[in-house]
């Protein structure tokens, strides 16, 4: 046995720890990932260092640019749960097997950009400030690097986490527990009386309300730094951020938002959204969002490591971006969502009536009517007039069915049921990467060999 090879036996050994029933963990004995350089890793960074992040993103008005890339978001990303209160999804019972297949040839496939500019995978993420990078197709790893991160190092989904809350509408409303078309302040009564007594679970959580206060959409592009902007007012209302003077309550905030234009005309990206459907999924069910979340699908899956989901100062749930676990199981996750799930995890975790529902409840016609959508467009130029379309969270759904999600920096997850694949990456970047037209590009090369 070489050094090496022991070493990986090490690890699996010590890192993945297997109950006395299960089969091999993760990849298996004979892992070939390419491993981050130790003196790359971002966790491993000086002491000094480490405590003066801390001391940074404690300064008065730092804390927003937690949000933003650079060398201590390289190691805050990777390591949030010392930087915000959260709570702990456990994993539990056997680590689900994935094989390992590596193909080289996934280094070649070159990727066209819409600027022009064409880059093979490899260089892509070699060039790029891309942490780590993965691709599963029909149980099996085919491609997995890591630059910046180990593979048990947990980093976080950002914005991508969006979808858990989604799904778990989505499982609620297929057991017949709640109608979309219903008024979201029926849900929540602190509603009662404002523009949300108009406004739809359905529109909600397709990010289509038609109300002011967004992310993105907004005349000024301040949102998230200007703190005249609602969404601002809204993320020191939970915490996220600090304000001056009291602290304002995020229903309050929310009864200020006043109507734009009629519902599911524009997709308008806001994780107000988000927020408000992950409430209506606890009051909906009586239970955590972190607890259903680990009841419905991560103690389901075979995760490798537990999960981190933060939460506000009143414990409520902020899955609108707050998430971090290891690679791996961001992409267990996103497996749910294709036919691996039964043969990886032995059951069907997301029935394939709710997949196909959701893939085919998008409206294309709304789609590049704002700011996301018109991203989208230039990520996936070479589909851009073949009806891309949003819903329940996903930020494009392709007419082939492939949905995509993203998270702020780069984080993404990729997942192509017909075909059986999932790529999913987390980056620390500005997010105009592109890593998704290289997903995409993965994605159609293998269908077509």
């Amino acid at each position: 046995m070489t050094i090496r090879e022991i070493g990986i036996a090490l690890f699996l050994a010590t890192v993945i720890p297997l109950s006395a029933h299960a089969q091999t963990a993760g990849p298996g004995d004979d892992a070939e990932y390419t491993e981050a350089p130790e003196d790359n890793i971002s966790s491993l960074i000086p002491l000094e260092q480490i405590y003066g992040i801390h001391a940074f993103f404690n300064e008065p008005g730092n804390e927003v640019q937690i949000q933003l890339p650079s060398d201590k978001t390289q190691y805050a990303w990777q390591n949030y749960s010392r930087f915000q209160k959260g709570a702990i999804v456990p994993r539990w019972g056997d680590i689900s097997r994935l094989g390992y297949a590596l193909d080289p040839s996934i280094d070649d496939i070159g990727v066209d950009f819409a600027d022009g500019s064409r880059l093979t995978v490899d260089a892509f993420i070699k060039e790029k400030p891309v942490d780590g990078f993965i691709v599963i197709k029909d149980g099996e790893i085919l491609y997995e690097r890591y630059k910046t991160m180990r593979p048990f190092d947990k980093h976080i989904w950002f914005s991508s986490s969006k979808v858990v809350g989604s799904t778990l509408l989505a499982l609620l409303e297929a057991e017949g527990k709640i109608d979309l078309s219903r008024p979201v302040s029926d849900f929540i009564p602190e509603l009662k009386g404002s523009v949300w007594d108009t406004v739809s679970v359905q529109e909600t959580v397709d990010m289509a309300t038609g109300l002011n206060g967004t992310e993105h959409d907004e005349p000024n592009h301040d949102s998230r730094t200007n703190p005249e902007q609602i969404w601002f007012q809204w993320a020191v209302a939970i915490g996220v951020f600090k304000g001056d003077g009291e602290r304002p309550k995020p229903w309050d905030v929310l009864k200020t938002m006043e109507r734009r234009q009629e519902g599911h005309k524009a997709f308008e990206y806001n994780s107000i959204n988000t927020f408000v459907i992950d409430n209506i999924v606890e009051r909906v069910s009586g239970k955590t969002v972190p607890e259903l979340f680990g009841e419905k699908i991560w103690r389901r899956i075979g995760a490798e490591g537990d999960a981190f989901i933060g939460v506000d100062l009143d414990g409520g749930p902020l899955t609108f971006g707050l998430i971090n676990t290891n690679l791996r199981d961001f992409a267990r996750f996103a497996m749910i969502y294709t036919p691996m799930a039964k043969e990886v995890f032995g059951e069907e975790i997301i029935p394939a009536d709710i997949v196909t529902h959701i893939q085919t409840s998008g409206r294309p016609e709304m789609f590049a009517k704002g700011y996301v959508g018109e991203k989208m467009f230039k990520s996936f130029f070479k589909d851009k007039d073949t009806g891309l379309s949003n819903a329940y969270m996903w930020d494009t759904i392709f007419p082939d069915g492939d949905l995509y999600k993203a998270g702020v920096g780069g984080q993404g997850i990729y997942i192509s049921p017909s075909t059986n694949t999932v790529v999913a990456y987390f980056m620390t970047g500005t997010g105009n990467d592109g890593p998704e037209t290289v997903a995409r590009a993965i994605v159609n090369s293998l269908n077509d060999r």
